[in-house]
């Protein structure tokens, strides 16, 4: 079994874009799944970068696992990564990561790994986040606004002008991660999830057609919310236990669904958050 780190970082490397401005695969270097495949047979390197990491946050886990595919798999030199714009002691923004290609052109990345629901009747913010507190929209129009234009202003231009030397930055922002569609009126849920690309979501009242049509079920837990194997862990649900459950930590449940064997475990089959009625 792979590390679940290693499985993380592969499908980072895959693409699971949400938004992009930029096609990072061409970027990769040739013949990378041989590199690939001697770090999954030895992880210890990765595993190390990853227990540095002194934060839980999975967006944190994030900035390492891409920060690692970039400095270990990529033809792109990393000049600046997390560096903070101040001015006169005030932080105006700061830089996600300034990279070289080959060719000598600087690109700036903003990256974020964000998992948003649906929600129709909030259009034009109808894809928010689990916890309702941002919006793709807003992320995106955030990143656009302010974060990418970092380099427009004079402080930045000047506490980076050793690396950037007057050349022009071409931006690029990177949203990894998975939209959910809402499946509280559907009537049959494999079939509705069947038919999309999309993962997705039911309100606790209306996640009984989860436990029919699926007789494997287990929780995801962060911060292996990408790839979605081995942290995983079995759960028994039902519609009353998960309202029960909901009135002590109203968070939204991430659940992996098989529709084979508890037996046979590997990549699932779809992946539903559920939420509380009053969500």
């Amino acid at each position: 079994m792979n590390s679940p780190y290693i499985n993380d970082l592969l499908w980072l490397m895959e693409g699971h874009f949400i938004e992009s401005d930029i096609d990072l695969s061409l970027y990769w270097k040739e013949g990378w799944e041989e590199d690939f495949q001697t770090l999954s047979d030895a992880p210890e390197s990765l595993e190390q970068v990853v227990r540095s990491c002194k934060s839980h946050f999975l967006g944190c886990y994030f900035e390492v696992l891409f920060s690692f595919a970039i400095r270990h798999f990529s033809t792109l030199t990393v000049l600046l990564e997390h560096v903070q714009i101040s001015e006169q002691g005030k932080t105006l923004g700061e830089i996600d990561m300034l990279v070289e290609t080959p060719e000598g052109e600087l690109l700036q990345f903003e990256v974020a790994i964000k998992f948003y629901l649906e929600r129709p009747d909030l259009y034009p913010d109808h894809w928010i986040g689990p916890n309702k507190n941002d919006s793709l929209r807003q992320k995106v129009s955030r990143a656009r606004s302010h974060q990418l234009t970092i380099f427009d202003t004079d402080c930045a231009k000047t506490q980076c002008q050793n690396v950037i030397k007057d050349r022009p930055i071409k931006t690029c922002l990177l949203i990894y991660g998975r939209l959910y569609l809402s499946l509280n009126n559907s009537s049959n849920v494999a079939e509705r999830i069947e038919n999309t690309q999309f993962g997705g979501w039911v309100y606790a009242s209306k996640a009984e057609a989860l436990f029919f049509d699926f007789p494997c079920v287990m929780l995801a837990e962060k911060p292996h919310w990408l790839s979605l194997q081995n942290f995983t862990r079995s759960c028994a649900l039902s519609t009353t236990k998960l309202i029960e459950d909901f009135n002590i930590d109203s968070r939204p449940k991430y659940l992996c669904l098989w529709q084979g064997s508890k037996e046979v475990i590997s990549t699932p089959k779809y992946s539903i958050f559920v939420v509380p009625d009053t969500w």
